[in-house]
């Protein structure tokens, strides 16, 4: 009878350590919380044709008990990087500029902290280089950016992510990408030979006033 105390009493023991035990696992990762807005689409273009530009607004907060200092990188999910690493990305924080690149060499910024209930915004926007031509007609661009943030006081870490997509139409959607250098010759031939039938025919206007004088 006594054996069957004992034991039971050591088996009740037990079940309060391990609940104890997960109790305090679970409020040490809820001390860390960082969510991002949007939460899970920062880009969505399509049809994006050269010159043209995306800007985005992007939420982060700190939700947690803790503050935490993070940082953002940027990976490629798309097959083809054609397009992808042609892409320029800005990110700013109000009037200050954190990145001004290529999309694909961007490697973050410098940490950021925010404090238990902060939260900041940051503006992101994709360009199209002007001086794509056809070729990149038909291509598409898809990445995720992901945001890791680390505990000031702990070990504790967490990612949150967003993903953006940027294609550039294809044949059906109605004409081809433009090619500006071969605009560009255009007008500067037909400039040419306005310029050259012009003094032509001022030659010969003053040619004949003179022969009638």
């Amino acid at each position: 009878m006594k054996f069957r105390r004992k034991t039971l009493f050591i088996l009740i023991i037990s079940l309060i350590i391990i609940t104890l035990m997960n109790w305090t696992t679970v409020l040490a990762e809820e001390k860390l919380s960082i969510e991002v807005l949007p939460a899970k689409e920062l880009f969505d273009v399509s049809n994006m044709k050269p010159g043209d530009w995306a800007p985005r607004t992007t939420t982060i907060r700190n939700n947690g008990e803790v503050g935490f200092e993070y940082t953002t990188s940027v990976k490629p999910n798309s097959e083809s990087l054609k397009l992808y690493n042609e892409l320029l990305l800005e990110v700013w924080d109000g009037n200050e500029e954190l990145y001004n690149g290529k999309l694909s060499e961007f490697t973050g910024f410098p940490l950021r902290v925010l404090s238990p209930n902060e939260e900041e915004e940051l503006e992101y926007t994709v360009r199209f280089p002007e001086h794509l031509g056809n070729e990149f007609q038909g291509l598409d661009a898809k990445f995720t950016i992901y945001y890791t943030a680390e505990a000031e006081d702990t070990e504790e870490s967490g990612v949150e992510s967003v993903t953006g997509t940027i294609d550039s139409g294809n044949s059906t959607d109605g004409g081809i990408l433009p090619n500006t250098a071969t605009n560009m010759f255009a007008f500067l031939l037909i400039g040419m030979l306005l310029i050259t039938v012009g003094s032509i025919v001022g030659l010969l206007v003053l040619y004949n006033k003179r022969s009638k004088a």
